[in-house]
């Protein structure tokens, strides 16, 4: 039986995981802190747990015994989330979580990484040459953990990888996020104050990126994978791709935000994910901001009745 665990289920990504493992017929045990569970699908098994409690996380393990562990979950609240020390407890947290599920019949597990454990100034960003020298906390975080977590695989005789997500937007995401933000101000006529835009950074539609890391799951690749579309846009044209299709162009205002890690080029190599893996993404960029638009009128539709 494919008795898989899944980490950061009702997350950004990690819910839209959950309808691609049904289709593979993976026999689902999603974790959440929630106490209130109606919100949930109801076709799959929750399990309530605080992963980072030790004794609750052993406890999991040994009642599930999974061969499978898909670990989204982190700490992602998105004022402090690159700078908070929140990130070393989620170092410890997973750690701990690979040795239960390694000691219980665990065999394979995926690990959702980030681009940001790249050093940036490379701006092309390739999994066996760009260094990984983190300017955040939380890179440096995600980039220990995954060579921690290399060396006790290759001990344990555990099948791991790390898939490096880059930058990613559609329906659930976060309010504050770049394509969020504009998608929500331009759908109630208020002005988005935006950075300059002409940084480049390579995005993928949140169900190609769920689509990713299942695939990268299901096989028996190891070591790091970037997720990401292989091609850099100026966020400018992410951006004034929502003001045309909401014609908003004159709501974007260009300019009165502080841009953080400013880096002019972040993208990914993906030719691991593209050879090794034999994986495209099935949406383009207008495809992905078309349904991220639909879904944020409907839920906007849906809170204002």
């Amino acid at each position: 039986m494919k008795k898989v665990i899944v980490t950061g289920a009702t997350g950004f990504i990690g819910r839209h995981t959950i309808p691609i493992l049904q289709e593979l017929e993976y026999d689902i045990h999603a974790i959440t802190s929630k106490s209130d569970r109606n919100d949930l699908r109801q076709d799959i098994n929750w399990h309530s747990a605080d992963l980072l409690k030790p004794d609750e996380v052993a406890g999991l393990c040994r009642t599930i015994k999974a061969n499978y562990l898909l670990h989204l979950g982190w700490y992602d609240n998105p004022s402090d989330r690159m700078i908070s020390e929140q990130n070393i407890k989620w170092v410890e947290a997973s750690l701990h979580l690979a040795r239960e599920f390694a000691g219980n019949g665990g065999k394979r597990m995926v690990l959702g990484g980030s681009c940001t454990e790249y050093d940036w100034r490379y701006g092309y960003c390739s999994e066996s040459i760009t260094p990984t020298h983190p300017e955040s906390m939380y890179g440096e975080c995600k980039s220990a953990l995954h060579k921690i977590l290399e060396k006790y695989a290759r001990k344990q005789g555990l099948s791991y990888a790390s898939g490096r997500i880059f930058f990613v937007y559609g329906p659930y995401e976060q309010e504050k996020r770049l394509v969020t933000y504009a998608i929500r101000s331009l759908l109630m006529r208020k002005k988005a104050n935006l950075s300059h835009g002409h940084q480049m950074r390579d995005y993928l539609y949140v169900g190609d990126v769920a689509d990713a890391l299942v695939t990268l799951l299901t096989s028996d690749v190891t070591g790091a994978v970037n997720i990401g579309s292989g091609r850099a846009v100026k966020l400018r044209e992410i951006v004034n791709l929502v003001g045309e299709k909401l014609d908003g162009l004159g709501l974007l205002e260009y300019g009165p935000v502080e841009s953080t890690f400013d880096s002019p080029v972040v993208m990914a190599d993906i030719s691991r994910l593209r050879d090794e893996l034999d994986w495209e993404p099935k949406y383009d960029l207008e495809d992905g901001i078309e349904e991220t638009i639909n879904w944020w009128k409907d839920e906007i539709k849906a809170t204002t009745v």
